[in-house]
């Protein structure tokens, strides 16, 4: 029960026993998903939002024990379920607790620029990324909460059926683009992104789905930065297959987005 279950993140993540019952520690978790957990987690979960139970804490180490879920749910249900869209829209709209800890979002050149030189994109692909970038504060500038991570990895399902959101270190603040955008496979398309923006629209009526769309596009290549960055940092071994994938992938992509959100 000792094999690191983390994928990109820092903190390490096992399966372990208590009490004669299957759980997970983390740690060490960061100051967001640790505070999370202890103050946010019960109020959301009074709210209709699934999230993991707390099964202990230890603030001396930042170590989580937490409900076990061993149901995974894949890319295509994920996509589908509008359970899940509806619980990613009760994230949105509850109040933010300027007492919480939040993760602060933000497009970093640096990251770029890193991301830039380990692609080795065409000349052309890179001046499209470094001018959609430019266009990143519609991202950031939204004061409504976000998970700031709901890709199908973290994502578990119950017993009974219903979707539960485990990994909280990037809980924050930002467009709901941010929690859509990893609901589509890969880097997706233009259709994608208007019909994930109509849907939600259907769910949050004061959303502008031709806005959410193109937000939609342009954090799908935030994503890509900032996976970079996170598996570069951690010295992941799946980084050269991102990084093959993205090569194969982007430079097409690019020139479709930048005609979308022209």
């Amino acid at each position: 029960m000792n094999e690191d279950l983390a994928k990109m993140g820092a903190a390490r993540v096992r399966l372990a026993s208590l009490h004669g019952f299957d759980c997970i520690i983390k740690q060490p978790v960061s100051a967001v998903e640790f505070q999370f957990y202890h103050q946010v987690a019960p109020e959301f979960r009074a709210a209709g939002i699934a999230v993991p139970e707390l099964l202990s804490r230890d603030a001396a180490t930042q170590t989580l024990c937490l409900e076990y879920i061993p149901q995974s749910i894949s890319q295509h249900e994920l996509a589908e379920r509008d359970d899940i869209l509806a619980m990613i829209a009760r994230i949105h709209r509850y109040p933010v607790n300027q007492s919480w800890s939040l993760k602060h979002h933000r497009w970093c050149e640096d990251k770029t620029l890193n991301a830039l030189e380990l692609l080795k994109l065409p000349e052309s692909a890179a001046a499209i990324v470094l001018d959609i970038a430019k266009l990143s504060a519609c991202l950031f500038n939204p004061t409504m909460l976000i998970s700031g991570d709901t890709n199908a990895g973290n994502w578990g399902i119950r017993q009974k059926g219903d979707a539960v959101l485990f990994d909280w270190e990037r809980f924050g603040t930002g467009s709901p683009a941010i929690d859509l955008a990893p609901l589509i496979k890969g880097m997706g398309n233009i259709s994608d992104f208007i019909h994930f923006a109509e849907r939600y629209q259907d769910v949050s009526p004061q959303v502008i789905s031709s806005t959410l769309a193109q937000e939609i596009a342009i954090c799908k290549l935030w994503i890509v930065t900032e996976v970079i960055d996170i598996l570069h940092t951690n010295h992941k071994a799946e980084l050269d297959h991102y990084l093959n994938w993205y090569r194969s992938h982007l430079p097409s992509w690019l020139k479709e987005v930048q005609r979308f959100i022209g």
